[in-house]
This record gives C-alpha cells, structure tokens and sequence, in this order.
C-alpha cells in the first residue's frame, strides 16, 4: 500500500524549482501553487546582512510608474473620466503590455513580493473604503424624488438579471456550477459610482439640470445599494472561516489608526478588512470632525495609495482570456448587452415621466459610470475564486468602454436639446413693468452679504412687479472635491450633496443663515439660498448655468476689491478672474457692486423715521446707460429712495472732434436715447422722487468735474458700463483706466477721492444679436412705434447733423 501510495503521490502532484520560484502542480484538482525561497544570511557581520530596504524598491518603483502613468493619461485624456487614466494605468502595467517584459516585470511587482504588494493595495482601499463610509449621508435618502428612485430600483433590477443571463453565455459547465460568479458579475453591472458621476456631470455643467439632479439621486441610491450587496454577499460567504467642535492632531490620528484596527477586527471576524472600514467611516458624525479627517485623506489616498490597486487590477486582466474557447464576435455582443443594461433602464424611466429622448438617453449613459467600487467587486470575486480569468477580463473591458462613452454622450444629447429651454428676457430693457424679475445675487464672503441685501431691498419689488432673488454664496474649491450646487430649504437640507469643505464652511454657514433669516423677515421678495461650490478659474461657468437654468434677467456680483476706513484695502485676484470672465459670457445682463458703507447708512437711524437715500445716475448714452436707467427708475419707486437722472450731451467741442462716421453714429444713438428717455420721463412723471438733468460736456474730464461738484451729495452713483460711449467721452476717461470690468466712467468714478463714501452700480446690458428693436423694449413694440423698426438711413442722419450744425452756428 505503501508503496501505491507513494506512487499514486507521484502522479497526482508534481513539484519543480524556477529561477527561485517553487512551483507545486495538483494533477487531479488543477490547482498551481507558487512559492518563492531566498537564502537568509545568519551572520551578525553588517556587510553580511541583507538589505530590507530592497525589497520595498520594487513596490517603490511600482507605486511611482504608476502614479506618473496616470498623470500622464489624464493631461492626454482630460475629456474623459480620471478613472478612464487609471484603469488604462492598470492594464499598460499588466500582462499584455510592460507587464510582459520580463525586466520590468522583476523590478516593479517580482512575484515573490506578491503578497507583500496586495498588503499594501488593500491598506489603499481600505482607506478607500472609510472614506466612502465617511462621506455617505443616509439622511439625504428622505429628500430623493420618486423619479429617481424609479431609476434606481429599476437600474439595479434589469442589469442583475441581464449580468446573470450574460455571464451564463460563457463557455464551461462551471459557470452553471457557480452561481456566487454570475452574482458578482451581475452586481458588478448594477453599480453607478456617485463620486465618479457627480465629477462627470460638473464637468459637462448638467449638474443642475433636470438629468443631472435625476442621475445624481439615483446614482446615491444605487451606491448604496452595490454596497450593501457587497457587505451582505461577504459576511455570508464567510460565515464559516472566522478565527476567533475642536479636535486635536492626536485625535484625528488616533481615527485614522481605528480605521485599521476596524479592518482587523472584521478581518479576525470571518469578512473582509474593508467592511470594518466602510463601517468605522459611516458611524463617524457630519460635521468638522469629518471635514478634517477629509482633508488628511481627500489627496493621499486617491494619489498615492489607489494608484497600485489599479496596477493589482491590470495584473489579474490578461485581454487574451477574454476569447478563450468564444467565438469574438459573442464577446463583443456581450460586452455590448452589458452597457445596454442601465442605458435601457433609463431611457426606459425617463420615457415614463417624460423627459425628451435625447436626454433618456443621457440618462441612461449616465447611469453606467464606474468606480473603484465595480473593480472592488470583482476583485473580491477573484480573490474567492467565484470570478474566474475569462469573466474578470471580459468585465473590466466592459467597464473600459462604458467610462469611455460617458462623458461623450450626454454632452452630445444635452447640448442638442438645450436650444428648447433658451429664454427671451435676458435684459432689464427688455422685461414688461408689471413682470417678476429674476435676480442671481452672488456672494463672496460675508462683507458682501449686507450691501447687496440692502441693494436688493431698494430694488422696489412690489405685489405687481415682484422680485426673485437666488442668492448663491460662492465657495472656491481647491484639490480633488467635486464641484457641487447646494439648494438650501427651510431647515436646512441640501439637495443631494454633503456640505462646502471645512476651509470654506464657516463663512458659507453664516452667509446661508443670514439669508435664510433676511427671507423670513421680508415678505416683499422671494429668496432662495444656494451655495455654489466651484474653481475659482471655471466659477463662472457654474454661475452662467445656474443663471440659464433660473431664468434670471440680472446678476448682481460684487466688486473684487473691499472697502475700509481708509477706501481699498484688499483685491482678490480670483474673485476679479470670476467678474471679467462672467462680463464676457454672462446669458443676461450683470451689475458690479462696489460697496461702501451703503447698509450702513440705511439702518444707522435715530428714530422710526427713514430718511431718503439720494442716488445719481449718469447717463453718457448707449445700451449700458439704458439698461442702468432701467434698474434706476425701478429702485426709484421706493419710497426710500430719491434719484437724480444727469444726462451728459456732446457740446461743439466734441462733436468737432469727430469724424463724419462717428457723427453720424452719434447722432444715431442720440436718437435712440432720446426714444427710449422720453417714455422713462413719461412714466415718471407722477413721480416727484425722480429728477432730470441735462448738462452739456466736451470731454470725460468734464464729466468727472461736474461728479466733483456733486460730491458727498449721493450714496450711490449708477453707470453703464460703456459700451455705445461716444469718443471724445470715451478719451477723456481712458486716463482713469485702471479696472476695465468697471469701464470708463464707472472706473474713473471708483478711484475718485471725491466719492470714496459713496457706492457705486456699474451695469452691463446683455447683447441679443436676435434681438429685433435693440433700443426698444418689447412692450413698446407692441404699442406702434413704427419708427423703432426701421433705422434711419444714413441720408436722414446726414440731415438731421447738418441741421444742428446750422442750428448752433445762428445761435452764436
């Protein structure tokens, strides 16, 4: 017996020495065991030891080709997905590309240190993992709308069942034998990665529309759900295999320690480390003791530490194995039923409430974006040997071509269909009197907040012209957070997202507060606080979006310089880039506020008598000034508000200095200002408030003598940005030039020392190229004015001067 025993040893299990590799065949079972030897030096001799430093060199190497790979990836491919960059990382550095070269192989991951590697990988995602833990909000659950949770349950229904259907088309009788892998593979195809979707959907700015806010609830929704089957799936498979306000530095060490302890003890206990971690980061409290532990892990562990799980990755995909014992073209119809999964779900759920095709579809692509969390899972799967070589690959490729059309498809389908939701009343000229107006204030910081409230309480909103403030506080963004929109309701919830940084929270909770405060005290306008958290250098993006998706006719900003005792004291330089940018593409009109003290002297009163605030508006002519006219007489229906209207009109001297063309462009747009004032005096007429003055002037310098003259006389000073200014007014104030966002006069006025205590509105009208009457506001149109519609020839306008010239010669 002895002797067939140890032949029958013989057959079954073969045993083989490789360049240091030990390698162990189980003939009857397939199983192949690999397992490295060194020889270890037992001599005390300091030049005998060995060094352990180079042991850690190739997982050095490892970490650091890969890190530099994904930047690399990501400057090339920066239209699509970061994880896209880092799943290619993964596979360059497996077996079909470096990973073959023998070389390369031995000095990034040799297999000796194999086990030493995956250590290390898993330490990455279990602080991965806490982090997801620790930035989940289950409360948010309560405020998802219907919609989404239809897509959600749906988009997690219809891929299981199709994952489990597809992974069963594999070649092999063991598939049918494992249904643990077909689970995997359908859970796989269930997941929408949250963080993932909402960095795409700030990138393509579909944050705030109608998909974005639909696929963000259910991508939270679905998360969830992905990891809940995770935890669930590995606490049941091993069930049987278990062993036995201020915070200081060492606190927020202290947690990130129990991260690992938290993993052990769930490791000891029979699942896997990871779910400790998730556990330990769900249970930690929102609030600044999240915020800071975030920020200690927000760079570190997405850069440095991911990175060799995505080399882990790509060493377990061979792209050959994707065809093993398959004809190609099912793999690629499988691959292609695969990300059908969630696109048909979604479509399908938008088409039910709905929403246009188009935008079904961006739905549904939206759905399929991957994370780290699908790769996790099939990890996991591998590891347990539910997920074999062929289905591993085969998902990771799926997952490959998913992150590629995701970005590239809802920006196609969104894009076509965002012509239907343009809007017509993008200036104040343009709005009818008795008509809501839509204001988007912005706000910086709180020494913005009072001026612009107060600003926007003298703006006369009335029961039949009401106002609609949406009131963004502005937070820049820095690192890798995901640029966010937060709608605040009544106690204080957000619509789907966790709170502004913890370096940007403070000033944000106290700006949000006070507006919510503002809104309860005054029932006259209508304000909606929102926080808008965003890169300095794409802010304005962000707000010209938000300002199309609220159909808003005027945004109010605030100057990028602070006034103090002693007039400007500080510039921000990235609030400046935010105002030139938005000056240039703003969908409606805007307002520069420069604050000084304007809250100040409203609410610094003696009795319950308030006296009137004195307002100057000075009017050069153009499409500016008419569009600051136009919010002046509006505030001049308050009753706290008194308004002098100074008109300044070209004298000889200046018209002398003008060339035919410019004349008789003058004289065009001196029609048009004539036009459009004569009706303002008209309906202001009754109003004894409003007072109008014309002064004749040659130069800018002469504009800036007659403001001398006014000195100390008005609390705010409105002006039009410039755009229409005839030149010899427009010369004369280039001398000033300093801020070109505030333009001519509104930046001569700013550096004035004669109006350092008084606020100034500088107002820029949007430019409708479609617009048919740019002078003319629709409602005037609509009475006859004939004359609006057809411009005076340039024949017509060579009389109409040469008559005026006549005319002031007989008057000399």
């Amino acid at each position: 017996m002895q002797g067939s025993d140890k032949a029958e040893l013989k057959y079954t299990a073969t045993e083989i020495y490789f360049n240091g590799y030990t390698i162990t065949a189980n003939l009857s079972s397939g199983a192949l065991n690999v397992c490295s030897y060194e020889a270890v030096s037992n001599s005390t001799t300091v030049r005998k030891i060995s060094n352990p430093f180079l042991d850690a060199t190739p997982f050095v190497t490892n970490l650091c080709t890969a890190i530099l790979l994904i930047q690399l990836l990501f400057l090339l491919f920066h239209r699509l997905p970061r994880f896209f960059s880092e799943l290619i990382t993964g596979l360059l550095m497996g077996p079909m590309a470096l990973g073959a070269n023998a070389l390369f192989s031995e000095y990034t991951h040799p297999m000796r240190l194999t086990g030493a590697t995956e250590t290390l990988t898993n330490l990455g995602v279990i602080y991965y993992m806490f982090l997801v833990g620790l930035q989940m909000d289950l409360t948010t659950i309560r405020r998802i709308s219907k919609g989404a949770w239809g897509n959600a349950l749906f988009g997690i229904l219809l891929p299981l069942g199709m994952g489990a259907g597809l992974f069963h088309l594999l070649p092999g009788k063991t598939h049918f034998e494992n249904p643990l892998g077909a689970w995997f593979w359908s859970v796989a195809l269930t997941v929408t990665s949250f963080p993932d979707l909402a960095q795409i959907l700030s990138d393509l700015k579909l944050l705030r529309t109608e998909v974005g806010q639909m696929a963000i609830s259910s991508a939270f929704v679905s998360d969830i759900a992905s990891w809940s089957f995770l935890v669930v799936t590995i606490t049941i498979i091993d069930k049987d295999s278990s062993k036995g306000g201020n915070y200081s530095d060492l606190c927020i060490y202290s947690i990130l320690t129990g991260v690992v302890v938290c993993g052990f003890i769930t490791d000891a206990c029979g699942s896997h480390s990871m779910i400790g971690a998730f556990m330990f980061g769900l249970i930690i409290p929102d609030g600044e003791l999240g915020m800071m532990i975030m920020e200690k892990l927000e760079d570190f562990v997405p850069v440095i530490m991911l990175p060799a799980f995505f080399v882990l990755t790509g060493t377990r995909c061979n792209i050959l194995d994707m065809f093993y014992n398959i004809n190609p073209f099912a793999v690629l119809g499988i691959v292609v039923l695969a990300c059908l999964a969630k696109i048909i779900s979604g479509f399908l759920v938008a088409m039910y409430y709905g929403m246009p095709v188009r935008e079904g579809v961006a739905l549904g692509v939206l759905m399929n974006a991957k994370g780290v969390l699908a790769l996790i899972i099939l990890n996991v799967g591998r590891d347990i040997k539910a997920v074999d070589n062929q289905p591993f690959a085969i998902m990771v490729m799926t997952i490959l071509f998913m992150t590629i059309l995701v970005k590239p498809i809802p920006l196609w389908a969104c894009k076509t269909t965002k012509h239907f939701r343009k809007y017509k009343l993008r200036t104040l000229q343009e709005s009818k009197p008795n008509s809501e107006l839509r204001i988007l204030a912005c706000i910086h910081t709180t020494r913005n907040l009072s001026g612009i409230l107060n600003l926007l309480e003298l703006s006369n909103s009335t029961e039949k012209s009401p106002i609609c403030v949406f009131a963004a506080c502005l937070v820049g963004l820095s690192g890798r957070t995901n640029a966010m929109l937060i709608v605040h309701d009544e106690n204080r919830n957000s619509s789907g997202q966790n709170y502004p940084p913890a370096r940007g929270r403070s000033d944000a909770d106290h700006i949000i507060s006070t507006l919510e405060n503002y809104e309860r005290r005054n029932q006259s306008m209508s304000l909606l606080p929102l926080t808008v958290v965003s890169p300095y250098t794409s802010m304005h993006e962000d707000i010209h979006n938000l300002a199309e998706d609220k159909r808003v006719t005027f945004i109010l900003i605030p100057f990028h310089k602070q006034s103090g005792a002693e007039g400007m004291q500080q510039e921000n330089s990235s609030i400046r880039l935010v105002n030139q940018n938005l000056l240039t593409k703003a969908p409606c009109s805007v307002g520069i506020f420069i604050d000084r003290g304007l809250s100040l002297k409203i609410y610094n009163e003696g009795s319950h008598r308030r006296e009137k605030l004195n307002f100057a508006m000075f009017y050069t002519g153009g499409h500016d000034d008419r569009e600051a006219l136009t919010y002046a007489c509006r505030m001049a229906g308050s009753l706290n508000v008194s308004l002098k209207v100074i008109r300044f009109l070209p004298g000889k001297e200046a018209i002398e200095m003008m060339d035919m063309e410019e004349e008789v462009e003058g004289e065009n747009q001196r029609f048009v200002d004539d036009m459009y004032l004569n009706e303002l005096r008209f309906m202001t007429m009754c109003n004894p408030s409003v007072t109008w003055v014309d002064k004749s002037v040659n130069s800018g310098d002469e504009i800036i003598i007659a403001a001398k003259d006014l000195a100390d006389e008005y609390d705010l000073y409105i002006v039009g940005r410039g755009q229409g200014m005839i030149k010899p007014f427009a010369l004369g104030l280039s001398e000033w030039s300093n801020c070109e966002e505030l333009g001519p006069l509104g930046d001569a006025l700013s550096t004035s020392d004669f109006v350092q205590h008084a606020s100034i509105l500088v107002v820029q009208q949007h430019s409708v190229s479609t617009m048919k009457n740019k002078g003319m506001p629709q409602h005037q149109e609509k009475a006859g004015l004939e004359t609006w519609k057809s411009p005076l020839s340039s024949r017509d306008l060579l009389n109409i001067v040469n008559h005026r010239k006549k005319t002031d010669e007989e008057d000399d």
